[in-house]
């Protein structure tokens, strides 16, 4: 989930250039990190919120730090855990995992040819440290003229990572004295935070119909089948339209 994305503009580009001052591996890692603040920054709510609800459903503090430290992503992070709270695990939990992350192999080929000669193990700590959030400062680094730079990219990473994660903490802590989630509306944060998530895609026909039929496939899909097929059919449903279709 993208948050504050418009602070990447921040990038200094003069200094990140081949025509600039060179910069040394510490200071590219100092820059990546403090760069990646302010957006990073957005999300301290979110992790709060995740870390309270992941309580609620049902997990121990280790296992929703082990679930935010594995997975790193926030919505498909927010979906396991409502989807836990219903109930549901197995395959649907692993199978809309999959689809929400999906945009991260995308990711992946955007940013993988500016670091073809670093070895495998190197990528995949990287990959490890690619969300949104992160992209969006990596991507425009990039577009900006800024050098191909493992400790920028791992800068960033570690930034996002350790605000992200320091939040999830202390919500999950948090967690333990809240007792009356439906008082306080926690309860519905689950479905308020993919509604947030919905309205803020919603900027063309396109993402609608998508919507709409999403929102279709998911209905005929509990009809039929109950919740945890509503689930996988409106994820398959929202992804085919976005292979298939011409429109955007």
């Amino acid at each position: 989930m993208a948050h504050g994305a418009s602070s990447v503009e921040a990038v200094d580009s003069r200094e990140n250039k081949g025509g600039g001052q060179e910069l040394s591996q510490g200071r590219l890692f100092w820059r990546g990190m403090q760069q990646m603040m302010p957006i990073a920054a957005a999300g301290v709510l979110d992790g709060l919120v995740f870390g309270i609800l992941a309580r609620h459903a049902g997990l121990s503090l280790f296992e929703t730090m082990l679930l935010t430290l594995l997975v790193n992503a926030g919505s498909s992070q927010f979906a396991a855990v409502g989807l836990i709270s219903q109930g549901i695990v197995g395959w649907p939990l692993l199978v809309s995992t999959l689809l929400i992350n999906a945009r991260q192999l995308l990711y992946g080929l955007s940013l993988g040819p500016a670091f073809r000669n670093l070895p495998v193990w190197k990528l995949s700590i990287m990959a490890g440290q690619v969300n949104d959030e992160t992209y969006a400062l990596k991507s425009t680094y990039l577009a900006q003229g800024g050098k191909p730079s493992m400790a920028y990219f791992m800068g960033a990473g570690f930034g996002d990572y350790a605000i992200w994660h320091s939040c999830v903490f202390a919500g999950a802590m948090l967690g333990t004295a809240f007792t009356g989630t439906e008082q306080y509306g926690l309860d519905f944060a689950f479905i308020a935070t993919f509604l947030g998530f919905l309205a803020l895609n919603l900027t063309s026909s396109f993402t609608i119909k998508t919507a709409v039929v999403a929102a279709g496939a998911a209905c005929l899909g509990y009809w039929m089948f109950g919740l945890t097929s509503s689930v996988v059919m409106g994820t398959v449903a929202a992804m085919l339209m976005g292979v298939f279709s011409r429109e955007r």
